[in-house]
């Protein structure tokens, strides 16, 4: 029973063990949903816009603390869409659309101190966005791309952007110029905050990996984005965050290897306390009485051939007792003949022994 309990633990570690590493392989084997990151090479990513600007001489950054820490040095700030897919599955600690009070207070300050906001969203028009002044978009029919409108130091050279455009902002929008237009709406659109502006775009695909090499996506981008000071990122949207939990910084493996190691555990832990066929007796202690010393000192006594003085020492004890009571019954007596002549023999062997002791018992109890 004990050895069918303990195949069943194995094969049940076997199994366990065996679902998780189809499920590792499972999720690295799967394509993660691709994000407006600068972090990201598939279609949505800015990887190659960001990869654009460097080469350009343009001082490009990343961030991926929180909004209150952005640095002091910083003139433009780039706030991209964050995806359906991760809005469901991922922690935003920053700004994440809508935006937070923290957040717009955080934005005030910096489009106060001169600062550029370059938001590109498909979705804006929240009371988080009215904070900071951006106006609310309309859904449209996919546009394959945008014409220029206004001529300006942001659109010197560009003639058309080439992308899809679900989102269109209203053309009577006060003190907005319109920047890019499609379909008698406005793709995007600049408008002064305090002592900044803000650059709101509904069509953040136009800058992603898929779309920037098109038409003047390449020349918009850069004519934003550059002359201004060093260029951020903001990656916190996207999940990219220094302040994580240790349990998110873990990679992938070294979880599965943390749940892997907790099962192993648990099955040790049943394997323990579950009694899975009756218990094992266990063997007696060895626990010795007065019938061990006796028998050793026996077998003491034989080795060394001490049978007679053995006798002798049950002679004299009767001897002791006759003179204590010299009228003995002609029982006892016989008992004390008995015993001389054992005692005299030269060679008693055990049966003369054991007699000699038996017979110094009863003589014992007689004349005790």
């Amino acid at each position: 029973m004990k050895r069918a309990a303990d195949l069943i633990l194995v094969v049940a570690g076997v199994l366990i063990l065996v679902v998780f590493a189809v499920a590792r392989e499972r999720a690295s084997n799967a394509v993660p949903p691709s994000v407006y990151s600068t972090y990201d090479t598939g279609a949505k990513g800015y990887r190659a816009l960001y990869e654009v600007l460097a080469a350009q001489g343009v001082d490009v950054r990343r961030n991926e603390r929180a909004l209150g820490l952005l640095d002091g040095g910083v003139k433009t700030l780039v706030e991209s869409s964050v995806t359906p897919e991760l809005d469901a599955g991922a922690r935003f600690a920053g700004l994440a659309h809508p935006l937070t009070a923290q957040d717009a207070g955080v934005l005030h300050k910096f489009l106060d101190d001169g600062g550029r906001l370059v938001v590109l969203d498909d979705a804006i028009g929240g009371e988080e966005d009215a904070r900071i002044g951006l106006p609310g978009a309309h859904a449209v029919d996919d546009v394959a791309g945008a014409d220029a409108m206004a001529a300006t130091a942001d659109t010197a050279g560009v003639r058309r952007v080439a992308g899809r455009i679900a989102a269109l902002f209203p053309l009577t929008i006060p003190k907005a110029t319109p920047l890019l237009g499609a379909r008698g709406g406005i793709v995007a659109l600049e408008y002064p905050f305090g002592k900044g502006d803000v650059v709101a775009i509904a069509a953040p695909g136009l800058f992603s990996n898929a779309t920037i090499a098109k038409a003047d996506n390449a020349l918009f981008a850069y004519d934003l984005l550059s002359g201004r000071g060093p260029v951020v990122f903001d990656e916190r949207p996207h999940g990219y965050a220094i302040d994580k939990s240790f349990w998110e910084a873990l990679p992938e493996p070294v979880r599965w290897a943390f749940w892997i190691v907790c099962a192993i555990v648990l099955l040790a832990l049943t394997g323990a306390n579950v009694r899975f066929a009756p218990p094992v007796p266990l063997e007696p202690p060895d626990e010795r009485d007065s019938s061990a010393y006796v028998r050793a000192m026996a077998n003491l006594m034989r080795r060394a051939r001490s049978a007679r003085a053995a006798i002798a020492t049950f002679a004299d004890d009767a001897a002791r007792r006759v003179r204590r009571h010299p009228d003995l019954s002609p029982e006892n007596a016989a008992i004390v003949a008995e015993i001389e002549r054992l005692h005299a023999a030269t060679y008693p062997g055990d049966a003369a022994l054991v007699r000699a002791a038996v017979l110094d018992a009863r003589l014992r109890k007689d004349l005790s």
